[in-house]
């Protein structure tokens, strides 16, 4: 069996950027394989590299800010992870994407996808989804329930 990583990120006092911190809830309440590991690490997912050295696979789950509607669903390779939005930088995507740069270049870095959906409101001070983004997250467990049966 695989060795899994679930790495939930995001800011739960941020309306839909808390969408990992959701999804991290609702899978506490799923059975998963022992193999699989889920960590809700917020915006600090750059600062785990020791942790995703030795992981077969990672799913990372966050909102991605694509010019699709509101609580549309995405499954993404790491090339295709928009880290530049509106000519602004997403700081947690780049730095993320940099240390999954830098465990490939040494080697050990797990086969990585990326799942979540378009956020609707990032910057509302609210510990609440959106309903557009809200409805989506038993299909995203399903999504990632699927990913891992894959293995």
């Amino acid at each position: 069996m695989r060795n899994i990583l679930i790495l939930c990120t995001g800011h739960h006092y941020y309306c839909d950027r808390g969408f990992g911190f959701h999804i991290a809830k609702a899978l506490e309440r799923v059975r998963l394989p022992e193999s699989v590991e889920v960590m809700e690490v917020g915006e600090s997912a750059s600062e785990v590299p020791h942790i995703i050295e030795g992981k077969d696979k990672m799913i990372v789950v966050d909102v991605f800010q694509t010019k699709d509607e509101p609580g549309t669903i995405l499954r993404l390779k790491p090339e295709e992870v928009p880290v530049t939005v509106d000519g602004v930088t997403d700081v947690a995507k780049y730095h993320l994407m940099e240390v999954l740069q830098q465990t490939s270049l040494i080697g050990k870095c797990p086969e990585t996808i990326f799942i979540g959906v378009t956020p609707k409101d990032i910057e509302s001070l609210s510990e609440q989804l959106t309903p557009e983004v809200k409805s989506k997250v038993p299909e995203v467990i399903d999504l990632i329930l699927q990913e891992i049966k894959i293995n």
